[in-house]
């Protein structure tokens, strides 16, 4: 096992330069800049220390140095507080021991002791992106920004009795070669190689095997340098508590790319060899039992291990203790978006990115591990859905349907739409039963300890919206991300998912997955756990007060083409670089791009301030949401909704102080003014509405029989939110490609009085900006077109006048019973003209000359422009009866038309029967009182409503 990096100092030295090309350029601020504290432990032998502290970058003895330390006791510390540097390096060594104990009376100094050497060295600090370089006796210290800083130097004289400690690392948590190339994790190839193809060899295929069989591991990562997956820091804590490597202290290195479903060539698995090197720990060490430290992944390999070694007549497995941190018990949604579109799985050097997402998204495709890490359908059975998706296709809200997936629709969506592995889904699958899922390891005699993580956003669900344009080409976009408290990998629900005694629960605060084995406190508890130690812990790392990891912030959904940056109080950043790697250096905060949209929640709890700068990136509109969170929910959420922007703009987010709202302060370019806008809507309380309103369009003007408009236009466009919506907010349209214009609320008109082509772009939003999916609509003028289109008429009973009347329809709106005073109705008993002021006329023949005296009437033919058209399909017959008083006694009515219907209506002087059948069905059904039947002509043919 290699916990310490060795003869690397010169590449150490370069890393540091790519990391703080600043590093020599400090100066001194206040008394002092840097707090060292030097410890010494000498188990068993008291003795006099001395040291050279040495200005490493600058070549340059500190005046105060050498310096010395007696232990008492066999311990002994010294502090320095002052002459240290922002941003420097600096050397501390032993430069040699003289043995105290063995002065005697007459010698002017003490004897050096020959050939000593500490077991271990070790330093913290309060900054957590410190780095430390460990040699033989000596310690490079690399610190950036007034840091308190431990070291401590530890002899120990002899062994203790111990229970063996076993550390299971998680995913990337064990080194990976091809022959003597490291390809994970190799830091300058990362810097260096634009898209860190140079792991490509880390792939798999398609059948579960991998690309190059030849790669072998190397130890656990034991260096900080990639700020994740690193278990040095946790090593030095047990050897400070009298641990001895590779005596009492082992780790399990093991290629994470096979997860614990994965199946070697020669049919191992992971479980196989944890079991394995378990069984060669106690046959070295001749203990019974072994004490685990698990993280993320590595849980679930015990886990497995614990079940395949259990049962109620026979325990053979051999673990004591068990501590468990960020174990993935049922999943985690972030894998989903691994394999989806990649994640750099917060690698970094110092606050950078460096890790390729679409290389990672390459290399998951058919890892066995990435598929491990998926939500289990018993994540999706407690906790809820992680994936909600809506088909809106083009055109209709209407067919906007939203689905929660359910487990097998999962499995469709990523198998089917997705094109991911099917092998790699099942044996996930079958991993993760439900009686793998709750395991209880209490029932096999392990004493389980779980620290999870939580009060760091968390993916916990993303909407998918899937629609076509205009064209008809299809398209996917991600319209939301859904945040929880957890790791900022693994939700608190998923870690949690574990049987085990409530005093043996522990939540790590702010923690960052990756990282957690190291991080100061996490590590100190797990060292306080196994080895009964009492090492001190900062309350507000760790608790048991599950109340304490609620989120309480800020997030905002960007919706491009714009760039957002943020820095708080303290000058620490969160945003993208000029490389586009994403940048964090604020505690508690998440950035995550999502192909063209950014998501990022920022802590308020601890009451942070930030200023919150805005760029344009494009040309086109923008959307930001700025939703408020408090104790994990949502209180409200504004709103800024299709905001025009081009590369010039620039601005500021100004968050809400609780009085006054959230505004934007904007300049479009360099010399424009400054403008303050306002949200366009605010929602209140946690609204779940993902789905946008349907609007409709409605073209009013005349137009002759090829639907070419002879007149000017209004257009009319309306739209709707959908049953359960928040509500329109504001329709857009474009007419003819010039610019969108928005207008709020629901309808809006405007006239078109050009001739020509003509072509309408409309889309609606609601108050969550939601936007429906842009619609079009075209249409042709020619005022200059000779009206053609004869007349038509609506003919119907009117029990007034005691006989038929004709209606004229208004040009062009056949259906519509609009009166149209240009035409003229000339009725003629049994030959009625329809006349417009072109001159085109419309006549219709009835078969009697009087039919006020023979009280009926029925078409004998309808004549266009003279020329007669063909009714031989279409009846219509009135006949009606009137008693002396003059009160309708009977009225019968039928119609019927070649287009399929045949209807008759009987009044009998109280009700009308309907009978018939019509595109509806069949139809009998009577109604109370006289109704009258409504036949309207349209180019020969009859149509019916009442």
């Amino acid at each position: 096992m290699k916990f310490k990096m060795q003869n690397k100092i010169l590449s150490f030295i370069v890393l540091s330069i790519i990391l703080f090309p600043n590093i020599s350029s400090a100066g001194i601020i206040g008394d002092f800049d840097i707090l060292i504290n030097i410890h010494i432990s000498s188990e068993g032998k008291n003795a006099l220390f001395n040291f050279s502290i040495d200005d490493y970058w600058n070549s340059q003895e500190i005046s105060t140095f050498p310096f010395s330390i007696m232990t008492e006791s066999y311990v002994g510390s010294t502090t320095f507080g002052k002459g240290f540097y922002d941003n420097n390096s600096y050397l501390i060594k032993l430069e040699n021991v003289q043995d105290i104990e063995a002065y005697q009376e007459g010698m002017q100094d003490y004897p050096i002791i020959e050939g000593f050497k500490f077991d271990n060295i070790f330093c913290t600090s309060n900054n957590p992106n410190d780095l430390f370089l460990v040699q033989e006796n000596s310690v490079m210290l690399f610190p950036i920004k007034d840091e308190v800083i431990d070291c401590y130097f530890s002899k120990n004289a002899q062994t203790q009795a111990k229970t063996p400690v076993l550390i299971v690392p998680g995913i990337m948590g064990t080194e990976i070669y091809d022959g003597k190339n490291l390809l994970w994790p190799n830091v300058g190839k990362m810097i260096n190689d634009i898209g860190d193809e140079f792991m490509d060899s880390l792939q798999f295929n398609n059948e579960l095997s991998p690309t190059n069989a030849g790669l072998e591991i190397g130890n656990i990562v034991g260096s900080p340098a990639i700020n994740q997956h690193f278990y040095d820091l946790l090593a030095n804590e047990f050897i400070a508590q009298g641990y001895i490597e590779n005596e009492t202290l082992f780790a399990f290195p093991y290629d994470w790319r096979y997860g614990v479903s994965g199946v070697y060539d020669d049919g191992n698995t992971n479980v196989d060899l944890l079991k394995n090197k378990i069984n060669e720990i106690l046959s070295q060490t001749r203990a019974s039992k072994i004490d685990i430290v698990a993280h993320s992944n590595g849980g679930l390999l015990v886990k497995k291990y614990v079940m395949d070694n259990f049962t109620e007549d026979n325990a053979t497995h051999k673990i004591n203790k068990a501590v468990f941190v960020g174990v993935p018990n049922t999943g985690a949604p972030k894998a989903i978006k691994a394999l989806l579109q990649g994640d750099d799985y917060g690698v970094k050097i110092g606050p950078v990115g460096v890790l390729s997402e679409k290389e990672m998204k390459k290399i998951a495709k058919n890892m066995p591990v990435a598929y491990d890490l998926l939500p289990s359908e018993n994540y999706r059975h407690f906790v809820g859905g992680f994936i909600t998706q809506i088909d809106i296709g083009y055109g209709s809200i209407a067919d906007g349907v939203e689905t929660d997936l359910n487990y097998q629709e999962f499995e469709k969506y990523m198998i089917n739409e997705k094109g991911l592995n099917q092998y790699a889904f099942d044996n996930s699958q079958n991993l993760h039963t439900q009686a793998f899922d709750n395991y209880d390891l209490r029932n096999a005699g392990v004493d389980i300890y779980a620290i999870d993580g939580c009060k760091t956003p968390t993916l916990a669900n993303f909407l998918e919206i899937k629609s076509k344009n205009i064209l008809g080409q299809e398209s996917t976009k991600f319209g939301k991300l859904d945040l929880k408290t957890g790791d900022g990998t693994v939700t608190i629900q998923s870690s949690t998912n574990l049987p085990i005694d409530q005093s043996h629960k522990f939540y790590a605060i702010n923690s960052d997955h990756g990282k957690m084995p190291s991080a100061n406190g996490i590590r100190q508890k797990i060292v306080n756990i196994i080895s009964g130690s009492n090492l001190s812990i900062d309350q507000n790392i760790i608790t048991q007060n599950v109340d304490d990891c609620q989120l309480n912030g800020v997030g905002f959904s960007v919706f491009s083409p714009v760039d957002i940056f943020i820095t708080d109080q303290n000058g620490n950043r969160l945003g993208l670089n000029e490389n586009g790697d994403i940048v964090n250096e604020i505690i508690g905060a998440d950035f995550q791009v999502w192909g063209e949209h950014k998501f990022i929640f920022v802590p308020t709890d601890a009451g942070q301030t930030y200023i919150t700068t805005l760029t344009g990136t494009g040309t086109g509109t923008y959307t930001i949401n700025v939703e408020n969170i408090e104790n994990n929910q949502t209180t409200q959420v504004e709103v800024f909704s299709n905001l025009p922007v081009t590369t010039s703009l620039t601005g500021t987010v100004n968050l809400s102080n609780g009085v006054t709202p959230t505004t934007l302060t904007i300049k479009e370019s360099p010399a424009s003014q400054i403008q303050t806008i306002l949200p366009d809507s605010i929602v209140i309380g946690e609204q779940v509405d993902f789905i946008s309103p349907a609007s409709a369009v409605t073209l009013i003007g005349a137009k002759d029989q090829n639907g070419i408009y002879n007149s000017d236009i209004k257009v009319e466009i309306t739209a709707k939110d959908n049953e359960n919506g928040v509500g329109v907010l504001s329709l857009q349209y474009n007419l003819d490609n010039a610019v969108f214009q928005k207008v709020s609320g629901s309808a809006i008109n405007f006239s078109v009085l050009t001739e020509g082509k003509h072509k309408v772009e409309f889309f609606s939003t609601d108050k969550l900006g939601n936007n429906e999916q842009v619609k079009l609509i075209e249409f042709e003028i020619k005022k200059e077109a000779i009206d053609t289109i004869p007349p038509e008429a609506i003919i119907e009973f009117d029990p007034i006048k005691k006989d038929l009347k004709f209606t004229p329809l208004r040009q062009g709106f056949a259906g519509q019973a609009e009166f149209d005073p240009d035409v003229v109705i000339k009725d003629q008993d049994d030959t009625i003209t329809l006349t417009d002021k072109a001159g085109n006329t419309t006549e219709i023949k009835l078969k009697d000359k009087n039919r006020k005296i023979t009280m009926k009437a029925e078409i004998k033919s309808i004549k266009y422009n003279n020329k007669l058209v063909d009714t031989s399909n279409n009846q219509m017959n009135f006949l009606w009866l009137y008693d002396k008083k003059s009160n309708l006694k009977m009225l019968t009515q039928r119609v019927m038309s070649k287009n399929g219907y045949n209807i008759l209506a009987i009044y009998n002087g109280a009700n009308t029967t309907l009978f018939g059948k019509d595109k509806s069905g069949y139809i009998m059904k009577t109604e109370k009182g006289l109704k009258i039947l409504k036949v309207t002509t349209d180019n020969g043919n009859l149509n019916w409503n009442y």
